[in-house]
């Protein structure tokens, strides 16, 4: 009986804990974590993936997501029902390089 409340505990901190919306970057900063995110042609998140562009802002922002060859998209590890895309830091890579994002 013990065991199972203990399990119990350890499975709702996990849970908590990776489904919060907010994290803790590198800088001390608080940002926003989000699904599956893309760099598009236009600057309004509008237009065509911009797949080269994605590739390069998924691998420099600092977060726990890889870019799907496959779906052309920056992906948190957990795929598409993970939550580990640092979205501000993607819309903030892709604009620098003059294009737009946009979650999918």
């Amino acid at each position: 009986m013990r065991f199972s409340f203990t399990l119990l505990a350890v499975v709702a901190s996990a849970v908590a804990v990776f489904a919060s919306p907010a994290a803790e970057n590198s800088e001390g900063g608080i940002y926003k974590r989000g699904g599956p995110e893309i760099c598009t042609s236009n600057l309004d998140g509008s237009g065509e993936t911009d797949e080269q562009v994605t590739k390069d802002c998924c691998a420099a922002v600092n977060q726990q997501a890889y870019f799907n060859e496959a779906e052309k998209q920056c992906q948190p590890y957990g795929g598409h029902l993970g939550n580990s895309v640092d979205t501000g830091a993607m819309v903030k890579c892709c604009s620098s390089r003059g294009r737009g994002s946009k979650a999918v």
